[in-house]
């Protein structure tokens, strides 16, 4: 993770690099990135205890799909009715999804 967060930090960077006239940010970035980037290196290196094994229960993609749609629809509120119509069908497939799990727990 600290790895995924350097690499995105540094590209920001490099962003500002480029395009960038305000040093703070670029300095900023980097040395954010930079430190990111050891943290990741001492974890790989040191490395530590394996989590234990663990077992996923029954699990439903249905809520987190239609929470995302919501989300969406209401943030389309203000950016627009292009993002009220994403987040709609969003909202849609997820509470389709929720239906057809309920339709399958029920034929069991």
């Amino acid at each position: 993770m600290f790895g995924a967060w350097g690499l995105w930090l540094g590209a920001w960077a490099i962003t500002l690099w480029i395009w960038g006239e305000a040093l703070v940010p670029l300095v900023a970035f980097g040395g954010a990135a930079a430190g990111a980037a050891l943290a990741a290196g001492y974890l790989v290196i040191a490395g530590g205890q394996e989590d234990p094994p663990r077992t996923l229960t029954d699990t439903s993609a249905g809520p987190p799909v239609t929470a995302a749609g919501v989300v969406l629809l209401l943030n389309g509120l203000a950016f627009g009715l292009w993002l009220v119509l994403i987040g709609a069908e969003l909202m849609a497939f997820g509470v389709g999804l929720v239906v057809a799990e309920n339709r399958r727990a029920r034929a069991r």
